[in-house]
């Protein structure tokens, strides 16, 4: 599939992205948005990302994933312990280097894209699990 394939392809979308790396976030939040979703950076880290999902349900969460993930895993398990209106069974794709990616699926992670990362496989798989 060609990028332009991809325009609009996650209209109404809403994705909450969390990252503390300011160039791959810039980009995957570019390519999310060229994508027609509606993103929404977790700032402030993890606990950021906590703070927003008090206030707002988004569709899908992209999170990115460091060694040794403990914080990426915590996050994960407060969306999956939140009452289901407030996102327990939002789809949760995270992004990182290949050896977290056993430690991913242990995890609950819907999906894992190994870096580098493809932002349009990205794209596709919110799509995909949101559809």
């Amino acid at each position: 599939m060609g990028r332009s394939e991809y325009s609009d392809s996650l209209r109404g979308v809403y994705v909450l992205l969390v990252d503390d790396h300011v160039t791959r976030r810039q980009i995957l939040h570019d390519a999310l948005e060229y994508c027609g979703a509606l993103v929404r950076v977790g700032t402030g880290g993890f606990a950021g990302a906590q703070d927003v999902l008090r206030e707002v349900t988004p569709s899908a969460l992209v999170l990115a994933v460091h060694p040794p993930g403990d914080e990426a895993w915590a996050l994960l398990r407060s969306v999956r312990s939140m009452r289901l209106e407030h996102g327990a069974k939002m789809p949760v794709i995270a992004v990182g280097p290949e050896a977290l990616a056993a430690a991913g699926r242990l995890n609950g992670v819907d999906a894992y894209v190994m870096e580098p990362v493809d932002v349009w496989a990205v794209c596709q798989i919110v799509g995909d699990l949101t559809n």
